[in-house]
């Protein structure tokens, strides 16, 4: 993987506890006070984020993929530069998926558990990194295995190292799983929803927020599936961008109403 600062250096890199209230972690308090309130999602393309201006954004960077197939784990790391200027706030992201077909489904074993976390460990040793997270659309069987995963990661971490997840937006919503998981932030995506789409939509636009508090800290957005929604106040936003060509200066003209408030 390549990242680049502003000096066009390059280095290879291959490789809330829920009980009725919602009590913050250092870490919850931590990144409320460092992590900027805008992080740009950078995903498996080039990108020229020089433009940025660090004290009002971040980067959450995709990282690694990890695919889980039977009892083995495909690594595929970031292949694409990423430029950066030099003192912007880095989020390595780990997006996991899992084999579908039958001859292919994952065994979800300790031996898996653990080689994930050590591969996600790694990304901390990324320039400039400061936090993790964590991109994994696991499915109900899955659940298990994945709360496993993030509370013996978070036993694993560097202590104050902020964790956080990507959440479906049905997770937010109306599932209460996520309770369990010992992060700092979950981060609904309310755009490719599926079949969720419609609902969430409405429930948005009815100013409902987010019923799970680890989802009340922010908004996962995309620049090309506007919201109908007023936000709540003081929450963080995690924007997607799907045009190939990546982010450029202008793109930032076109963040949702209140994004940079």
């Amino acid at each position: 993987m390549f990242l680049k600062n502003s000096f066009g250096v390059s280095i290879l890199l291959c490789a809330a506890l829920f009980c009725g209230c919602v009590v913050k972690s250092s870490n919850q308090v931590k990144i409320n006070n460092e992590m900027p309130r805008t992080i740009l999602w950078a995903w498996e393309r080039g990108e020229d984020l020089r433009f940025l201006d660090t004290g009002k954004f971040g980067v959450a960077f995709l990282a690694q993929t990890l695919i889980l197939e039977r009892d083995e784990i495909v690594f595929s790391p970031r292949r694409q530069p990423l430029e950066l200027a030099p003192d912007t706030y880095l989020i390595a992201v780990t997006r996991i998926e899992t084999g579908k077909e039958k001859t292919r489904r994952p065994a979800l074993s300790d031996k898996q558990k653990n080689e994930i976390i050590s591969l996600i460990k790694r990304t901390l040793e990324l320039p400039g990194v400061k936090a993790v997270q964590i991109d994994f659309d696991a499915l109900v069987s899955e659940r298990n295995f994945y709360q496993s995963l993030v509370k013996d990661l978070r036993k694993n971490l560097p202590e104050n190292t902020p964790l956080t997840i990507t959440a479906l937006a049905s997770w937010c919503v109306g599932d209460r799983w996520l309770s369990e998981m010992p992060v700092d932030e979950a981060v609904p995506m309310a755009f490719r929803m599926g079949a969720d789409d419609h609902a969430i939509r409405d429930f948005l636009a009815k100013e409902n927020d987010w019923r799970e508090p680890l989802c009340k800290g922010s908004y996962g957005v995309a620049l090309d599936e506007p919201l109908k929604a007023k936000f709540k106040p003081n929450r963080r936003f995690y924007v997607f961008n799907s045009e190939s060509r990546g982010w450029k200066a202008e793109d930032l003209k076109r963040l949702p109403e209140g994004v940079l408030q």
